[in-house]
């Protein structure tokens, strides 16, 4: 082959299939040939225009695919998982690179990688030549030193490869309601406690695999697409509630009515939505915790009472990313599970597609698209 053929947004709304000239794999690098791509969020809004990304960029960072050819000093360049790399291995990417362990968040905060500046991560990248394929649409992929790359297990299906990503942020989420610490009698996660997702989005949809498979209790799922929450009762979820036809008010009680008038044990916010976070805090009891996840990008303000989080004495936490080895607990998840995860995917496509597979994200009937370059 004398190039490679990706897919590059250009700029906001304009995607161009260029073939690309066959990059050289330094020695510390490796090849891999994508195999599939998971469409993000993300990747949408980069599409509409809602993200600051250095224009031109090889855009996709849940990519898997095998290993085409491996530097002579690859696998001492990077963080494997798995065992030594070879070439014809299936692997799976972490998107962020490893951290630079220097700067302030690093010396400060050296539990949350993903908050250090200096990162690299694929997807995001500018395309100013064939080193720098570094995003998923493309058929092949440039993996640098510094990156995070596990070996697929045997025992994962391959269909679940793909999943690996959107778990890892999945677990997060419910991992986020377990800390900080040995949590006192009846507070946190734990098993049989009641949990709201709001937004069953394939992220969200995930949220409710995971826990179900960590043994929660009533997991009620809210979302304006039926086909969402159809999923989401196959997943695990026992309260379905389409925001379209209930309102604020009425969502109150049927939650309270599922948790014996309390409001329920943690909330996870995966709409993305800012007055999903103003429901949030009226939906969890007393006592309980917020997990807002959905904003990986600024849409807008909601009005809330500041008062109410301090009346319910409620822990509000964050999400943003997850430490690279949040890839382990997700492959586990993905192997052991017995829910059916892989249908979450409801429509492979084409690289010459993707744009219109961005266009499909959100609508009914569609969950998880995924591209095979």
């Amino acid at each position: 082959m004398s190039s490679v053929r990706a897919a590059v947004m250009t700029a906001p709304g304009k995607i161009e299939i260029r073939e690309v000239a066959w990059p050289t794999v330094p020695d510390d690098c490796f090849l891999m040939k994508v195999d599939e791509l998971g469409l993000c969020g993300s990747d949408k809004h980069m599409y509409l225009g809602h993200m600051q990304v250095p224009f031109p960029v090889v855009f996709g960072h849940e990519a898997v695919g095998h290993i085409a050819k491996l530097g002579s000093k690859a696998n001492d360049s990077m963080n494997i998982i798995g065992g030594p790399l070879q070439e014809g291995d299936a692997v799976i990417i972490v998107p962020s690179s490893d951290a630079c362990h220097h700067c302030t968040m690093c010396l400060h905060a050296p539990d949350r990688p993903y908050l250090c500046p200096n990162r690299e991560v694929h997807g995001f990248l500018n395309l100013s030549g064939p080193e720098d394929l570094r995003g998923g649409s493309a058929e092949y992929m440039i993996i640098r030193p510094r990156s995070w790359v596990f070996k697929a297990p045997a025992d994962l299906p391959a269909e679940r490869r793909v999943l690996a990503e959107p778990a890892a942020v999945a677990t997060r989420a419910v991992e986020k309601a377990l800390m900080p610490g040995l949590p006192t009698s009846g507070s946190g996660l734990g098993i049989g406690k009641s949990v709201v997702v709001q937004g069953v989005g394939p992220i969200g949809l995930l949220i409710v695999a995971v826990l179900r498979y960590a043994g929660a209790g009533q997991i009620i799922a809210t979302d304006s697409v039926n086909s969402r929450l159809e999923m989401a009762s196959k997943l695990g979820a026992t309260e379905l509630l389409n925001i379209t036809s209930s309102n604020v008010a009425q969502r109150m009680e049927r939650v309270r009515a599922l948790t014996e008038g309390l409001g329920a044990d943690v909330v996870i916010e995966a709409a993305g939505v800012p007055a999903a976070f103003a429901e949030s805090l009226q939906l969890v009891r007393r006592g309980g915790i917020v997990i807002e996840i959905g904003h990986y990008t600024d849409s807008g303000a909601v009005e809330i009472h500041p008062w109410t989080i301090c009346n319910k004495d409620l822990d509000v936490r964050g999400v943003w990313a997850y430490p690279q080895m949040q890839f382990e607990p997700a492959l586990r998840f993905l192997a052991g599970c017995t829910l059916p995860l892989e249908s979450i995917i409801s429509h492979r496509i084409p690289l010459d597609d993707v744009a219109h597979g961005l266009d499909l994200m959100g609508t009914e009937g569609v969950l998880k698209v995924v591209v095979t370059p």
